[in-house]
């Protein structure tokens, strides 16, 4: 009898989720659902697969006449590990090893459920044939049925008549077909030939000859194809084919039809070794018809371990000219970007410090950037850094840079950077006490200079942490604390007019910088201090969990003296104090969180920089954000992101990004989603700012998903931070 339950084993695995091609880089955002009903009023079996098992026959009659057939008839059931076989009459031939099912047979599993009109089988030969077969998965993944199926072997199987959905079997919104297939397991392939997919009774898929994979093994073959329509491009379809190379490498070729602009190809190709892996993506559009010329995009990334604790990594990209994501690319974020930046560096670190030999490249993007102002590449360059116990309470901290800056145009030169420091650290319930001392170098040997080649800073840093954390459990039997900070920063003046700017900027003000030893986000700029930062922070905690449900920081810098080293085309305020920070975190429920930041200036009496958002994430897959950002005479944007169901199958989908300071908007999408128990569809409509001169775009998307087996269409993105609508 146990081949007969490796007949059943053979066919549990090869039914379920038929696809195309099966690639592990794009995995789909939703779980695969199914209308089949699961059986929820008996408990679910577990998976029991063991040769040496009992087997087990119940059965009102047993006939077994000497050198006749043996006959089982009436209530038959066949138990073994967690396979069940029901039928009303079992004959077994003890010379041919044949046993026929002539009537009705039920058989089950963890897996599946799998009925038949009838059967036999030949146990030494791993042979059988079943009749009008109807299967369902334990788990809902779908249910089918097929009118023969056939064992050829102890691997092999051939269907005649298959169908499979995830859809009501009774009542199928869509349906896989095929006039046969053939299962082979020891490969982990199946063949259809004559197959179709239906939907609402439509065909929208035929092919005489489909490959496709029965178990989590890859397999090389068509993608679903993606398809969209732009104002300026017109329709846009592309057909990814899969290619499984090898068990380390694979790739996916996609040919890209662009209305307006010609044919495109892509490429990936992906390896991966114990040691080493990479990604080489590729696109080409020859002969743009749009632009006049080829057009292409590169990007390679490896990374490669070299020893315990050492590696390479490498992240190389190029285009062909700097207008072809405003062209090409998907989103405002891919129109604003400046520079393509290539990387390669060999890294290492142990318990206490890391290094790292470096070498990277800019390419411009943006022909508002001029030669001069083009940044520099840095060819090499080495860092390393310590962070060394010296004892229960001192530290030994050292940042450290050697870099040589290259550029066409401008001055160009090395430039060496130390800055060993000491931090003794006072801790204790309640309170902590960081005085910390240290002195930063910086060297230059310069090029293109009209004065010393060789340039020089050295200076001295102080500074003090301090805080007490206060606590006190309220009748609610949450927790409040209470904890003021105190932050004293000394930096002597050092004239620094004559040292290149190589690659420092003035860091954004906000809540971390008011604990910063520089204002600056490289050593080209030390800034000069003689400050105090008060800071008082307080949090409300669950006493449970320990998860805060509301906290509140603000922040003030007090100076003793005035600021005077900057930028060459910055202009210093004169000013005793900073701009006030705050910033406030909510968690009414476990679907609201609230935010917001703010930064007010005292001399000018008026807001700097704010922000302030909200989000919420029902239970019914409704979903909302609305998020505002203002930085004076730079940004003041509104952005509102929803989901929102109106009925129980239909959802609207939305998106408002308004620029007040442009007075326009800068982004409005609007789509509707209906989904049903095994298929959804979205219609999305899009318009957004496609570069900084104000040219819009408008596309349609439209998706089709069908659970269990794919998604045909594309959506533009996905809306919210983790890729669900």
């Amino acid at each position: 009898m146990t081949r007969y339950f490796l007949l059943c084993l053979l066919l549990s695995p090869g039914l379920p989720l038929p696809a195309l091609a099966q690639n592990p880089g794009s995995d789909s955002e939703r779980p695969a659902m199914s209308c089949v009903p699961m059986d929820d009023d008996s408990p679910r079996r577990q998976l029991e697969r063991n040769a040496s098992s009992p087997i087990d026959i119940f059965a009102e009659h047993f006939e077994a006449p000497p050198g006749q057939l043996i006959r089982v008839y009436e209530d038959v059931r066949v138990e073994q590990g967690d396979q069940r076989l029901e039928t009303g009459e079992l004959i077994y031939n003890r010379e041919t090893g044949r046993i026929d099912l002539p009537g009705w047979l039920n058989y089950s599993d963890a897996l599946i459920d799998l009925e038949a009109g009838s059967g036999w089988l030949v146990t030494a030969a791993n042979q059988g044939r079943f009749e009008e077969v109807r299967y369902r998965f334990q788990r809902g993944e779908g249910s089918g049925s097929a009118g023969t199926v056939e064992l050829v072997s102890e691997s092999r199987a051939q269907v005649e008549g298959f169908d499979f959905t995830t859809c009501d079997p009774d009542d199928p919104d869509w349906q896989l077909k095929a006039s046969s297939v053939e299962l082979d397991m020891e490969s982990g392939r199946g063949v259809a030939r004559n197959a179709r997919l239906d939907f609402k009774g439509v065909p929208i898929l035929w092919s005489p000859w489909l490959s496709f994979p029965l178990d989590d093994r890859r397999k090389t073959g068509f993608l679903y194809p993606l398809m969209g329509f732009s104002s300026d491009d017109g329709f846009d379809l592309s057909v990814p084919w899969y290619w499984n190379i090898a068990p380390n490498q694979d790739a996916t070729l996609t040919p890209r039809w662009i209305q307006e602009r010609g044919v495109m190809l892509g490429a990936e190709y992906r390896f991966m070794t114990p040691r080493q892996r990479g990604q080489l993506d590729l696109e080409v559009l020859p002969d743009d018809k749009d632009f006049g010329d080829t057009r292409y995009f590169g990007q390679f990334g490896y990374s490669a371990s070299l020893a315990p604790r050492w590696r390479f990594d490498a992240d190389l990209r190029r285009a062909s000219d700097e207008n072809y994501f405003l062209d090409l690319g998907g989103d405002l974020a891919d129109s604003s970007l400046q520079f393509l930046r290539s990387v390669a560096a060999v890294s290492g670190r142990g318990q206490a410090w890391t290094l790292s030999l470096s070498a990277d490249s800019f390419q411009v993007l943006d022909d508002s950037v001029s030669e001069a102002s083009e940044p520099y590449r840095r060819l090499p360059r080495m860092e390393f850094r310590l962070d060394q116990a010296l004892g229960q309470r001192l530290d030994l901290q050292l940042d450290s840079e050697l870099v040589y800056f290259d550029r066409d145009e401008g001055v160009t030169g090395a430039r060496l950077d130390l800055y060993p420091r000491l931090r003794y650290n006072l801790l204790a319930p309640g309170w902590f006490l960081r005085p910390t001392v240290g002195f930063r170098s910086t060297a230059y040997q310069l090029n293109g200079t009209d004065g010393d080649d060789s340039l020089s800073r050295s200076l001295p840093i102080a500074s003090l942490d301090g805080g007490l954390i206060f606590e006190r459990r309220l009748s609610s039997g949450r927790t409040q604390t209470l904890e003021p900070r105190l932050f004293y920063l000394y930096v002597p003046y050092r004239d620094q007019t004559d040292l290149p700017d190589f690659d420092t900027r003035e860091l954004t003000f906000g809540f971390s910088q008011l604990f910063s030893d520089n204002r600056f986000s490289g050593p080209d700029r030390h800034g000069d201090a003689n400050q105090l930062t008060a800071a008082l922070t307080s949090r409300l905690m669950e006493a449970d969990s320990g998860r805060s449900v509301l906290d509140f920081s603000i922040g003030q810098i007090f100076y003793f003296r005035d600021l005077r080293v900057g930028l060459e085309e910055e202009i210093l305020d004169d000013r005793n104090r900073s701009a006030s920070v705050a910033e406030f975190n909510w968690r009414p429920a476990q679907a609201i969180i609230a935010s917001a930041g703010l930064q007010w200036d005292h001399e000018n009496d008026e807001t700097q920089v704010a922000q302030f958002g909200l989000s919420y994430q029902g239970q019914r897959g409704g979903r909302a954000a609305l998020g505002y950002r203002f930085r004076r005479d730079r940004v003041d944007q509104v952005d509102l992101r929803l989901r929102w169901p109106v009925r129980e199958n239909l959802a609207l989908i939305g998106r408002a990004n308004y620029s007040f300071e442009d007075d326009e908007p800068l982004e409005l999408l609007a789509g509707v989603e209906y989904e049903s128990c095994c298929w959804a569809v979205r219609l999305i409509g899009r318009e957004y700012v496609r570069d900084r001169d104000a040219d819009r775009r408008s596309a349609v998307f439209l998706e089709l998903h069908l659970k269990g087996l794919g998604s045909l269409g594309r959506r533009p993105y996905p809306l919210f931070a983790d890729h669900a609508y």
